[in-house]
């Protein structure tokens, strides 16, 4: 079935976005924090316990970067300032997630398959980089193996034409047993190639 992908738009024109290229400890909290609570804008909605659980292991694992205890406070409430001020900026940048919880193979073959029979090149190339991003967060911050992929713009803007062009149910429509599970992580996915294309974002791409 493969593995859970999990996907979560950021504005590129916002102060959290750039602080994410110089500022190794923030990146090091999108990263770490990335899998938990509903998308990253949401993690300080989780219970309280476990947030607290989850920082204090974030910053034992990194403490050269953290620093003292004061100093680790001072970086995750600038942390969470930040995250407020881009969803005040950003209406709604919260909810511009999605998840591929172990589809995102078979969705990918179905969605290779379906741009090779429309004599799209290179369709499985396109399909990967449609699913775990073609770019990475801060590669001169953190090494590929311990960031988050990231999809650029123009790749938001290439995904949400050909999503424009295919109809989910296209992709499972002579598989009726597989469909409801799958199709419903697709139609999620494609709406956030959507929005994030309308809103000229980026998105975030984590493998859990």
């Amino acid at each position: 079935m493969g593995v859970s992908v999990l996907y979560n738009a950021i504005p590129p024109s916002s102060t959290l976005y750039a602080r994410l290229q110089r500022e190794k400890a923030l990146t090091i909290l999108v990263v770490s924090l990335f899998p938990y609570g509903c998308g990253i804008f949401r993690f300080f909605e989780i219970e309280p316990e476990e947030i607290n659980e989850i920082l204090e292991d974030v910053i034992e694992t990194h403490q050269e970067t953290f620093g003292s205890e004061l100093e680790a406070d001072r970086i995750i409430a600038e942390f969470r300032s930040e995250l407020r001020l881009t969803r005040q900026a950003y209406p709604g940048i919260e909810d511009r997630r999605a998840s591929l919880e172990k589809t995102s193979a078979e969705i990918g073959e179905r969605l290779s398959q379906e741009l090779s029979r429309r004599k799209v090149a290179n369709a499985d190339e396109i399909v990967e980089k449609l699913m775990f991003g073609d770019q990475t967060l801060a590669p001169t911050l953190l090494s590929t193996g311990e960031s988050l992929g990231l999809i650029s713009r123009e790749l938001v803007s290439e995904g949400a034409s050909i999503f424009r062009q295919i109809h989910p149910k296209t992709l499972f429509a002579r598989d009726e047993g597989r469909q409801g599970w799958c199709l419903d992580h697709l139609e999620r996915w494609r709406n956030l190639y959507l929005s994030a294309a309308e809103n000229n974002e980026e998105i975030l791409v984590g493998v859990a």
